[in-house]
């Protein structure tokens, strides 16, 4: 992507996440977090509303790992956190997903080495949305991950706010 600065050209160069071997590192960093949706998952029940919800974060972020890596099911077997939290109890669910705020900008990293919107940038953003779309299951708020500026539409409530 070439951009005008003034009178010169500016060339960016999208690096990408490399070789099917090095996206597995990258994936494999991400590991931590996946295990922390399986562990929200065990204390809700996997095969609830809830628990179907929490699979929607979890199988986008396998589909976009299987894009760079070729690997399926990346990230079996599945192996929880078990100190997870209980979603049930909604005093706790802004927090739990306040703690995976990380998550979602290591997400963004890893598109940002992509060419916007281009078809790895777009593999990334199936996982971005998936976690946003879980997030937005248990707050009601969209856009838990985007910007707090009022710039980009409407201002979310404070932090630690559930509506």
């Amino acid at each position: 992507m070439a951009r005008r600065v003034g009178a010169l050209m500016v060339q960016r160069t999208y690096q990408g996440l490399g070789s099917p071997e090095a996206a597995a590192r990258d994936f494999e960093a991400l590991r931590p977090y996946v295990r922390a949706l399986w562990g929200l998952q065990a204390a809700v029940g996997a095969f609830t509303r809830d628990g179907s919800a929490l699979d929607i974060a979890v199988d986008s972020l396998q589909t976009a790992a299987f894009h760079f890596t070729r690997r399926p099911r990346f990230y079996e077997p599945r192996d929880p956190l078990p100190d997870a939290r209980d979603l049930r109890d909604r005093a706790v669910v802004a927090g739990a997903f306040e703690a995976l705020r990380p998550y979602a900008a290591a997400l963004r990293h890893l598109q940002s080495r992509c060419r916007p919107f281009g078809r790895d940038w777009l593999a990334l953003d199936v996982a971005v949305k998936g976690l946003e779309t879980t997030a937005f299951h248990f707050t009601g708020v969209a856009h838990f991950y985007g910007s707090r500026g009022d710039s980009a539409g409407p201002v979310r409530p404070p932090d630690g706010a559930t509506p």
